[in-house]
């Protein structure tokens, strides 16, 4: 019996390959910033749960699409986030 369990191995879902990061979901979970809620938002590196909140709050007051560069125009996100989060969608190879 134990042989049968140690022969048995679970094999990685498929799409996960690249999820060994906790900020480091697979493509189909990266946070869209024009249009996501503050709780995926807070995914993304140096957005907690407050800024993502104040992302939320505020995107609608830039009249602009935004993006990772843009998120520095928000109260409370600095440019050293925008770069952070500029640099993990570019990792993960979805620039919106």
């Amino acid at each position: 019996m134990v042989a049968a369990w140690r022969a048995f191995s679970l094999n990685q879902p498929q799409g996960l390959e690249s999820w060994t990061e906790p900020q480091a979901g697979p493509a189909t979970l990266v946070p869209d910033l024009t249009t996501d809620d503050s709780l995926r938002l807070s995914w993304l590196p140096g957005v907690g749960q407050y800024r993502a909140e104040q992302i939320v709050a505020e995107r609608p007051q830039l009249q602009l699409p935004l993006t990772p560069e843009r998120l520095a125009l928000i109260p409370g996100v600095g440019q050293h986030t925008a770069r952070q989060v500029r640099r993990w969608y570019d990792r993960h190879q979805h620039i919106p």
